[in-house]
């Protein structure tokens, strides 16, 4: 089984409408993806209730996540809405696009422990901020990118999120990254510490999937790396 833990659905581009990611995804020999959008002419309760809809239509092949504004005033009510009413699993927060004091990340890690779902963040300069909330809160969170953002291949951020994934908390997952860097994370952490994701279609999934496929470890431990250790988080 392969999940891919970080993809773009909905349109555009074409090929990332539910429908034609499937038919990728088949292709691909990939089982299941977790699946999120951001519709940046709409509220986020929209792009929710939109991802909701699709794993309702597509229950066996995806798992929906929350996109999360936290400056938003009625974050806390969207929020657990969309995990008790709307079925998904889990919050992405994109901390580069929406900056957050902590008082209100709090908020979010509040409810993210109480309803036990983890949380994906695509940082900013949060870095602080973050360690900070692993040690206050019992969450599972998944730095998105390994904490370097899309392609940007800084190693000094890589360093620092691999401090944070010291924490037994803390994941990083691969997408937007090239193989030497995902092997350097591996090497600094292990194969309990990392996720694999493609960020389709900014990524085809089966680079990504390759990257994971070449390194140098065993294939049980490739396995916890494209998918029993997100299935663990998940509980699935």
């Amino acid at each position: 089984m392969i999940i891919d833990s970080h993809v773009h659905v909905g349109v555009p581009p074409r090929e990332a409408e539910p429908k034609n990611f499937l038919k990728l995804m088949n292709t691909s020999k990939i089982n299941k993806a977790i699946i999120f959008r951001y519709f940046y002419d709409k509220p986020t309760v929209f792009s929710n209730q939109y991802i909701s809809s699709v794993v309702e239509q597509f229950p066996n092949n995806y798992l929906g996540f929350a996109w999360i504004n936290p400056n938003e005033k009625t974050v806390t009510k969207e929020l657990i809405e969309s995990v008790t009413k709307w079925n998904l699993k889990g919050v992405k927060l994109h901390l580069e696009m929406h900056p957050t004091p902590l008082e209100k990340l709090r908020k979010i890690f509040n409810i993210a422990e109480q309803y036990t779902i983890p949380i994906c963040i695509h940082l900013g300069n949060d870095f602080d901020q973050i360690e900070l909330l692993t040690q206050e809160y019992d969450v599972k969170v998944i730095i998105a990118h390994l904490g370097t953002g899309v392609y940007c291949l800084d190693i000094n951020r890589l360093k620092k999120a691999i401090e944070l994934a010291k924490n037994k908390n803390v994941f990083l997952e691969t997408s937007g990254n090239t193989y030497p860097l995902v092997d350097y994370a591996l090497k600094a952490l292990n194969p309990t510490k990392l996720i694999m994701g493609s960020d389709f279609p900014h990524e085809h999934p089966l680079v990504s999937v390759k990257i994971i496929e070449l390194l140098n470890i065993s294939d049980k431990n490739k396995d916890l790396i494209l998918q029993k250790n997100i299935s663990k988080i998940l509980e699935i």
